[in-house]
């Protein structure tokens, strides 16, 4: 039996969720009989867990969670993401959303099989009339093709399992595709097939049977065919006035050691993406043991970038009963030394994303940093020197590098969203706006990086590993041509042209 929430904690839960709920529903956001709460879920036989819950109002207007999607949940959670987790409760809850606001049509049993049809048609379209109005009272806006596809296919296979567990009638069955829709099928099976991971196992037999066969509803829209938007890089000849100025510490100008005048924990994060490709989450899984000297250049910083969960874990792991050195992945490690979970995994504001990465050692499990230029290890581990000497408090309860240095949580693993917001503050001390139109927020640093890497001409292949791409169409938004370089590429192209046409006029050249 599962017990949501202790039972201190249910009537203050019930209460707290009927609160979001009301708040909800008085703004016309979303959710307008379903809220989602992050929660203690009990399981006889296992360590409590904290999960993603679907409430739902029921007739009587009480918050009630809706057991099968927890199940659901807890089966396949612990080996996906809390992105997946969100994703699929809020997926569900629209879909309630949906049925609540229809309740009267579906009464009527020739209405029911179109249903899932009419909600993905409301996805895309929104729910609001031209006049403003909306009989339904959901007030959705339109969700761009992407967005509501990935919706449809969270409740899909949310539906899928509880045919296979309840022997439940299937919301969106297979049928017989028909021979445009298997082309389109053959198309997509050939242009992936060569860098999907999977598709080696994937016969002819299976692809053919797959080809065979659609879902009764999808999202009627018809995809476009365009360039990737133009990604903003963070400007270049600016990242010295954002390391210098931006992170300066005002009160502090004046005082002559670096480590007072600037904020050197925020500039090495910055450093980290900018001159070596990081993600703007990634940073926040370093321990302080990931960082050394390089053993081919003693100026120069190596870091090592563990998976957060499967990661080889620190050599100071000392079992606590036998008293012995423990060879253990970094979630063990967390979880017995140090009480905490690796921080993909972790709920609220020490959550950390990770991504699916090349990793440069498959047996530790872990991607090297790879500089670019060069000189930005250099950089690095004089900032980090300093940082570990002066800076980081070495009381901090945990292995994390980067650490909060606010009163009240000082010592606390640094957070994404307090490095945010003080590299939008850096920004706009320099004179830059702030957004991702301008390449000034932190992932604009990524993008600068991986067109160093173009613009140097080298081998994709190294660009791909640079990137820690598992496949080299992933790192084709970092290396695309911006419309100024196209322009640039045209002018030298007509002026070769020109010069060609005035040597043939006057007998100087054959060739362009």
């Amino acid at each position: 039996m599962l017990t949501i929430g202790a039972n201190a904690e249910v009537a203050a839960a019930s209460t707290y969720v009927g609160q979001r709920l009301i708040a909800y529903m008085q703004r016309r956001e979303i959710a307008r009989f379903h809220t989602v709460v992050h929660t203690r879920v009990a399981t006889p036989g296992y360590r409590d867990r904290r999960i993603f819950v679907l409430y739902v109002l029921d007739d009587a207007g009480k918050p009630a969670a809706l057991m099968p999607l927890v199940e659901y949940v807890l089966e396949h959670g612990r080996r996906r993401s809390l992105a997946w987790q969100r994703e699929v409760t809020r997926s569900t809850g629209l879909f309630i959303d949906f049925l609540r606001a229809h309740a009267d049509a579906l009464r009527a049993e020739k209405h029911r099989p179109q249903i899932l049809a009419a909600f993905a048609e409301a996805l895309v379209t929104g729910t609001i009339d031209p006049e403003g109005g909306d009989q339904s009272e959901l007030f959705w806006t339109p969700k761009n093709l992407g967005r509501a596809t990935a919706i449809l296919n969270s409740l899909t296979v949310f539906a899928d399992w509880l045919v296979d567990r309840y022997q439940a009638t299937a919301l969106n069955p297979w049928r017989t595709a028909s021979p445009g829709e298997q082309i389109a099928y053959w198309r997509r099976f050939e242009k992936y097939r060569p860098h999907s991971l999977l598709m080696h196992t994937q016969g002819v037999e299976r692809a053919t049977a797959n080809a065979e066969r659609m879902r009764a509803v999808g999202v009627a829209r018809k995809a476009i065919s365009a360039d990737l938007a133009p990604v903003k890089y963070f400007p270049r000849d600016r990242i010295w006035d954002l390391l210098e100025s931006g992170f300066a510490v005002a009160a502090n100008r004046a005082l002559p050691s670096m480590y007072e005048r600037m904020n050197i924990r925020d500039a090495m994060i910055t450093v980290l993406m900018h001159g070596g490709g990081l993600r703007e989450s990634e940073p926040f899984h370093l321990y302080v043991t990931d960082v050394a000297v390089d053993p081919h250049n003693p100026k120069c910083a190596l870091v090592r970038l563990f998976h957060p969960e499967q990661g080889i874990a620190p050599a100071d792991f000392i079992d606590p009963l036998a008293k012995n050195l423990v060879l253990a992945d970094r979630e063990q490690y967390l979880r017995v030394k140090w009480q905490m979970e690796p921080r993909n995994l972790a709920p609220g504001r020490f959550h950390a994303g990770w991504k699916d990465l090349h990793l440069t050692d498959e047996r530790l499990k872990y991607a090297l940093v790879h500089w670019f230029p060069s000189y930005w290890g250099e950089v690095f581990l004089v900032l980090f020197k300093l940082y570990i000497t002066k800076v980081r408090s070495r009381h901090s309860h945990h292995p994390f590098l980067f650490v909060s240095q606010k009163d009240g949580v000082a010592g606390d693993p640094y957070t994404v969203a307090s490095f945010r917001q003080a590299h939008a503050k850096a920004v706009l001390r320099i004179g830059l706006p702030v957004g991702k139109e301008f390449g000034t927020t932190p992932h604009g640093h990524r993008h600068t990086y991986g067109q160093l890497l173009t613009e140097a001409k080298l081998d994709p292949l190294v660009i791909q590993r640079c990137l820690h791409h598992k496949a080299r169409e992933s790192q084709q938004v970092y290396t695309e041509p911006t419309p100024a370089a196209i322009t640039k590429a045209l002018n030298e192209a007509a002026q070769r042209l020109e010069d060609h046409r005035v040597k043939t006029m006057f007998g100087q050249g054959d060739g362009i």
